[in-house]
């Protein structure tokens, strides 16, 4: 298969699906990532800067095995739906041949997130299996993420997570701890329910002739 996966943010792929895609690769498929947005942010936020951003994110998609397609970055917190960037990943998956997608999910509260699914709807509306992934774990109490595809790690599978994460070494300083709470702890959980040590979670938009394993 050749395979997709789309995140607004530089290491948002990482957190929501860095291991099943390094799985997937290991099981043979092509992996493909694209990167929405700039990831550059105003002074004093304490954020990455994009070159920097970049380089630590290409280094996580070597160790991955993925290719980065370079497209055109949109502004951080303001990306909205248009024609041009859903025409740019829709030009993505045609050249790729992609089977399937891995994208952000439709509830996620953070604005640039729930943009790119809404590009993503659109552009991959003809690709035949569509996964949600969420990168983070904010909740309104309203838009519940409840995963319904699972993929599995053992414990030391799962130490590749923490490697991939700290390849962005400014961003891995100052949240390593919220990441091992919000992050770790919620693919502990949710490899219980797996019935695994770990397991990155999905919500299924739709899913034709697809293999995890």
């Amino acid at each position: 298969m050749n395979i997709l996966a789309v995140g607004a943010h530089w290491d948002d792929i990482e957190l929501g699906c860095g291991l099943t895609l390094k799985k997937l690769h290991e099981k043979g498929h092509n992996i493909f990532c694209v990167v929405v947005c700039s990831s550059r942010y105003g002074n004093g936020t304490g954020g990455a800067e994009e070159t920097d951003a970049e380089r630590c994110g290409l280094k996580a998609f070597k160790l991955i095995g993925a290719k980065y397609i370079p497209t055109p970055k949109e502004p951080n917190q303001s990306l909205r739906y248009g024609s041009k960037i859903m025409q740019t990943l829709e030009n993505v998956a045609n050249k790729h041949k992609i089977d399937a997608v891995f994208t952000h999910w439709f509830g996620d509260v953070n604005t640039d997130h729930r943009a790119t699914w809404e590009i993503s709807r659109t552009a991959f509306r003809n690709v035949k299996s569509f996964l949600m992934y969420q990168s983070n774990s904010y909740s309104d109490g309203v838009h519940i993420f409840t995963p319904n595809f699972f993929s599995g790690f053992d414990r030391k599978q799962y130490v590749f997570k923490e490697k991939l994460l700290s390849q962005y070494a400014v961003e891995w300083k100052r949240r390593k701890g919220r990441w091992e709470r919000e992050i770790f702890e919620r693919e502990r959980h949710w490899g219980y329910l797996a019935g695994n040590d770990y397991a990155e979670g999905f919500r299924i938009g739709k899913l034709v002739d697809f293999y995890a394993e």
